[in-house]
């Protein structure tokens, strides 16, 4: 090697650099470079230039290392937590998983707050269930508007409303804020009546309901007028006639008998028992007199299956799909022509204690409210002069017709042309007061009752929402002008 030649050692220390003798060095010869050892796991020659330090402290050194020794003592615990908490490890944590603090914060703070809030929910239930018991109330026909507006009103009042509906309807009042639980069961069967009224047993000693009111809209009275004994043992009042009474109201045969022992008008009708009959009568000619016709069923299985068919002018287009016989009789109507009205009667120990009508107004498509005192007089005199076997405690619904009569000298009457058992839609003209059971006609005479305007409430809008969404644009575009009015060859 040269003797001008750089030399290079691999020192393990710069103190080893600094008390290492120092060599000769040629004039010409570059700097001395070290090599070091990294922190690393490896060993790396890192070429660096590095200045021999004092070999003696400056006395001024040593007096501030003297003179702060004391507070460098006093603030270690703060630099060791301050370095501690700069750890790299705990910087991770704050900056990259901030959600983990949140979630463990929400965590702790509801282990201690949920025992006393658990015991406080356990104190309200048991309260809840002992106020609830004296006010539950049980609703049938939970797909029709007026079981929404009767839930609505007594859950204004206070109430708890449990409701229910048969498989294959829509489930309107499940979306209610108003009902508390909502209930499906089968639809009844003539072949096992009382399955029906197991099933409304059941929800009723579950939910310790103490009031039934059948809405009847898609299930015929005559059902619940069958679990009425086994839901009064249950303890569940039943707003319903007895199954006797039920059928008066809702047999043809039996209202048209009813209003010729209280001296009242009756339209025209034939009660055919055969195919023949039905032949007979439109050989007759009465179906080309321009009146409107249907046909209904009669007699305790016409109560049951509450079936009503509008009869075609023309005797070919006549597609009857039930049977005619004389233990399944039928009655064909003639409707008069004149100004149709629909009433929602209740009923209170065989009285009517009241009676809300509503005129139907094929131009607007609606119900529209009035005060009729001469159909408040037809109601009081039809339900004088019934005979019940039982005090009769429900609602009831009638559909008449005012007609100007030729033989009378241009007189009005009213004459019935069907009546139905349950609550009905002219009971959306009721208000919430009293459970709904006191009216507010004057607020709404003539003005038509819009389904979306009673279906909508600004605490309570899944229902409307639900409802429309659910039906087809064509349903909406052609809503039905009349409640009860029933499309030809279809079934009520």
């Amino acid at each position: 090697m040269p003797a001008c030649a750089p030399e290079y050692r691999l020192l393990r220390s710069a103190t080893e650099l600094a008390l290492a003798p120092r060599a000769k060095r040629c004039p010409h010869q570059p700097p001395f470079t070290a090599l070091r050892r990294s922190f690393s796991s490896t060993f790396s020659l890192i070429p660096e230039e590095r200045a021999v330090p004092p070999e003696h402290t400056p006395p001024l050194h040593r007096l501030l290392q003297l003179a702060t020794w004391f507070p460098r003592q006093c603030l270690r615990p703060a630099f060791f937590l301050f370095g501690l908490i700069a750890h790299p490890a705990w910087k991770q944590i704050l900056v990259v998983l901030p959600t983990l603090w949140i979630a463990a914060s929400l965590f702790i703070f509801w282990k201690c707050v949920q025992f006393p809030i658990g015991f406080l929910k356990m104190i309200g239930s048991a309260i809840s269930r002992s106020t609830d018991k004296r006010r539950t109330v049980l609703i049938s026909g939970g797909s029709s508007v007026q079981a929404l507006h009767l839930a609505r009103n007594f859950h204004s009042a206070g109430a708890r409303v449990i409701a229910f509906e048969i498989e294959g309807q829509f489930a309107l009042l499940k979306y209610s804020a108003a009902v508390h639980k909502f209930y499906t069961i089968p639809r009844p069967n003539p072949a096992e009546p009382l399955a029906y009224a197991y099933a409304l047993k059941e929800i009723a000693e579950r939910e310790s309901a103490v009031f039934y009111i059948p809405v009847s809209s898609t299930t015929p009275a005559y059902y619940d007028a069958l679990a009425k004994p086994y839901l009064e043992v249950a303890g569940c009042q039943c707003f319903v006639p007895c199954a006797r009474d039920v059928v008066t109201l809702d047999d043809p045969l039996e209202l048209m008998r009813v209003c010729r022992i209280a001296g009242l008008p009756t339209p025209h009708f034939w009660v055919v028992n055969s195919e023949d009959d039905v032949r007979a009568w439109y050989e007759s000619g009465a179906s080309k007199e321009g009146y409107r016709h249907f046909i209904a069923s009669a007699g305790a299985r016409g109560a049951r299956d509450r079936l009503r068919f509008v009869m075609p002018e023309d005797r070919t287009q006549f597609r009857f799909p039930r049977e005619i016989s004389a233990e399944k009789p039928w009655v064909i109507v003639r409707e008069p022509k004149g100004e149709k009205l629909m009433t929602c009667t209740t009923l209170k120990e065989s009285r009517a204690v009241n009676n809300v009508t509503c005129r139907v107004d094929p131009v607007r498509k609606g119900l529209v409210p009035q005060r009729d005192e001469e159909a408040d007089i037809w109601v009081q005199r039809f339900i004088s002069c019934l005979t019940p076997s039982r005090a009769m405690t429900g609602h009831v619904s009638f559909r008449l017709v005012r007609e100007d009569s030729p033989t009378n000298g241009h007189v009005s009457r009213i004459v019935a042309i069907g009546a139905r058992v349950g609550v009905s839609l002219p009971y959306l003209c009721q208000g919430s007061k009293r459970c709904g059971h006191t009216a507010t006609v004057g607020k709404l005479l003539n003005t038509v009752l819009d389904t979306r305007e009673a279906l909508f409430a600004f605490w309570d809008p899944l229902p409307y929402c639900a409802y429309y969404q659910s039906r087809s644009p064509e349903d909406r575009r052609s809503l039905p002008p009349e409640p009860c009015k029933t499309p030809p060859n279809v079934p009520l």
